[in-house]
């Protein structure tokens, strides 16, 4: 596994964990809170004390207790056969994406490839055309050279009218 997949994973595991230790420390308060309210409760019922707030309390203490409850069952709940197909249905996804990914870098490392062959073959074209170029340049300097000395020794005039 790669480095930034390792610490992702991890990332992913330590958050559920902290996700899961606080629900069971928020499920135990809860627990405990329900406990020593039923505990006064009984002691009012004992001294004739008991009001219809105690009795709200307790509703309102047994909910959130509920409340945690269901919290602290959905981490250990099993999955049930439409969320592992959803699951499975989703690594599929995700296992194409990195195949699709692979091929682009694939296809574009390759097009790079062939941009670069194609830019040396196009500068060496230029560095011949300019080499071509200076050789006619040159060519033509001899030929003007040539044509001046040939007119210098030949009366063209004379030739003609002979």
């Amino acid at each position: 596994m790669f480095p930034a997949q390792n610490s992702k994973s991890f990332g992913h595991f330590a958050k559920h964990l902290f996700i899961a230790g606080k629900i069971y420390i928020e499920r135990n308060k809860a627990k405990e809170d329900v406990n020593s309210h039923l505990q006064r409760m009984r002691k009012s019922v004992i001294r004739m004390t008991l009001g219809y707030s105690d009795i709200d309390k307790l509703k309102e203490k047994v909910n959130n207790l509920i409340y945690w409850e269901r919290n602290y069952a959905k981490l250990f709940k099993l999955e049930d056969r439409e969320t592992k197909e959803l699951r499975e249905h989703i690594n599929v996804l995700a296992a194409e994406l990195r195949g699709e990914r692979e091929d682009k870098q694939r296809i574009a490392e390759e097009n790079n490839q062939k941009i670069s062959q194609l830019t040396g073959s196009l500068n060496n074209i230029q560095n011949q055309m300019r080499h071509l170029h200076l050789e006619k340049a040159k060519r033509q300097q001899r030929l003007n050279a040539l044509e001046e000395k040939i007119k210098k020794k030949v009366d063209v005039h004379h030739y003609y009218h002979s």
